[in-house]
């Protein structure tokens, strides 16, 4: 399967600005993430909406922003429903400062921990999310949330921190994605409330 290409993070970082998001790319892209894990298809149109709900007058749905962010969740889910790994969270590039990047992967734990919990409304859902592999993640992904770099890291050490926690959370992500399968098949077909 084809995945779509995702939008970079300084287009995406400037759709939100132009809707007058309050999020960054990185937290509101884990939001979505969150989000597609429990909702799948629906997800999209969720977030979007929600995203739309904070901007100015004349940016709605069919605005060039709005699609962009439209794009961004297609590309996403249709990364995660491969389940080849190609997944990727959306992050500053690499020539930014670790220090930035650090504090964008916190934001993008934060965003999805947010979103699925947003999305986790019905008991089902809290059930499933209470299961063993879910509650590592999210606890672990916690953990990341308070993310600083330690003074006494050379660089290299810390950039070599930051590309296993990167790593981490999109293999974590993905995980998520895979095991709530079954819920997101029952939400869909209306057996889950």
């Amino acid at each position: 399967m084809d995945v779509a290409p995702v939008p970079s993070f300084e287009l995406v970082d400037h759709a939100l600005r132009q809707l007058g998001a309050g999020d960054g790319a990185t937290e509101a892209h884990g939001s979505f993430c969150g989000l597609v894990c429990i909702l799948g298809e629906r997800a999209g149109t969720v977030w979007v909406a929600g995203l739309l709900a904070s901007a100015p007058a004349g940016s709605g749905p069919e605005s060039a922003d709005a699609r962009l962010l439209g794009e961004l969740a297609v590309a996403t889910r249709a990364a995660l429903d491969a389940g080849d790994m190609s997944f990727l969270p959306l992050l500053p590039p690499d020539d930014q400062p670790l220090a930035i990047r650090a504090e964008a992967l916190a934001g993008w734990c934060a965003g999805f921990m947010h979103g699925l919990g947003e999305a986790a409304g019905g008991q089902a859902a809290h059930e499933v999310l209470g299961a063993d592999t879910p509650r590592e993640i999210m606890t672990d992904f916690a953990e990341i949330t308070r993310l600083r770099l330690g003074a006494d890291e050379s660089d290299a050490q810390a950039e070599a921190a930051y590309t296993e926690l990167v790593e981490f959370v999109r293999v974590s992500a993905q995980l998520l994605f895979d095991e709530l399968y079954e819920l997101r098949r029952a939400l869909a077909a209306g057996r889950v409330h």
